[in-house]
């Protein structure tokens, strides 16, 4: 079982009414990343529950929508060949067919409709969808690079239905800009200003890595079950330990800290009291820390719109996550029920020809 984290904030005290600057940051970071923790479980969450319902309710519902688009495809195909139809009226049944072809397709995997597809269109199917494929993967591709600011080459080609693909190649491309831009700067001579700044930089990075090594080797000092003789004091250790390594390897100081207080390691007087050098490197820690939660909320969030089949640029929150499911089921429900009811009235001609007055060619 997972040990509640407990709440960690630097407070005032009588002696010291104002926080300095690095505590209020401190507090800030830590306030940001407990709301994207809590965030990211919600989307965790409600995207467990939306799978599940998917794969229990919606899925069956596309199923039983697909049956009845072949029922009617049938039907349509026998009409057009049996029955006598103006020019105009041949050329509305072969455009529905088309459109009926190509979603039994896409959605249902019906590729033995691609031959029925073939005969009431000028072109070929699969040439079609390459065609279609090359300029939707150029346009998917110039919006990608204008939301990144990376520009891919030939060897970047991306498949764009395959969100995870896509945003570990992003990774990649962004790390591969980083190394070459550290390259050129690494082939100029650096000033005397560059090699001061670089000087900081591998301090605070040491600083960074210390710091939570200080809070780590703490814990293990403490919580080793090795060193319990006790069999339920060993079970009790051994689980915290893990959670101390799992945190340890996410570089997770908000958790360690926490962990610190459940084990009453450190009380609230020691937060406070945290001095401004480690304080400091806490910071910085914290604000990787917040900037990591910040990209996996926004790659699961990318991933779930894929999912749901709605723009990258639309705004879209867990809980709006459902509303689209119920959305979703109550539309399938509706064109189930009213394809059943056009099957039935196309079988009379008469009606068919009425309906097709009003039927448009897109």
């Amino acid at each position: 079982m997972m040990t509640k984290s407990k709440h960690i904030q630097i407070s005032t005290v009588h002696e010291q009414a104002v926080l300095s600057p690095a505590q209020k940051k401190f507090n800030a970071t830590l306030k940001k990343i407990e709301a994207q923790k809590a965030l990211l479980a919600e989307w965790q969450n409600e995207l467990q529950a939306c799978q599940l319902a998917s794969h229990t309710k919606l899925e069956p519902l596309k199923q039983s929508l697909h049956e009845q688009q072949a029922v009617m495809l049938t039907l349509l195909d026998h009409l057009y060949k049996t029955e006598k139809f103006a020019r105009h009226q041949q050329d509305k049944i072969a455009n529905l067919i088309m459109q009926m072809c190509t979603e039994l397709i896409a959605m249902a995997g019906r590729d033995d409709l691609k031959s029925l597809y073939n005969q009431y269109s000028e072109t070929d199917y699969d040439a079609e969808v390459i065609a279609d494929n090359f300029l939707e993967s150029e346009m998917l591709q110039d919006m990608f690079e204008a939301q990144f600011g990376v520009t891919l080459d030939e060897n970047d080609e991306l498949d764009f239905a395959d969100p995870d693909m896509v945003a570990a190649r992003l990774h990649e491309k962004l790390a591969s800009m980083q190394r070459n831009a550290q390259a050129q700067r690494n082939a100029h001579k650096k000033t005397a200003k560059q090699l001061a700044q670089e000087s900081r930089e591998h301090e605070d990075a040491a600083g960074m890595s210390k710091s939570i090594q200080a809070v780590y080797r703490q814990l293990v000092t403490a919580l080793h079950p090795d060193r319990e003789s006790d069999p339920v004091e060993r079970e009790r250790k051994t689980e915290l330990m893990q959670q101390v390594n799992v945190a340890y390897t996410k570089k997770d100081l908000l958790q360690l800290l926490s962990l610190q207080l459940s084990v009453e390691q450190i009380n609230q007087n020691n937060i406070n009291n945290i001095a401004e050098d480690r304080l400091k490197h806490y910071n910085k820690v914290l604000a990787n820390q917040l900037n990591e939660l910040q990209q996996e909320v926004m790659m699961l969030e990318m991933q779930v719109k894929q999912m749901v089949g709605i723009s990258a640029y639309e705004p879209l929150s867990p809980k709006k996550l459902v509303v689209i499911l119920k959305r979703d089921m109550q539309g399938l429900q509706y064109e189930i029920a009213r394809i059943k009811q056009d099957i039935r009235s196309f079988k009379d001609v008469r009606r068919f020809k009425d309906w097709l007055k009003s039927y448009r060619i897109s």
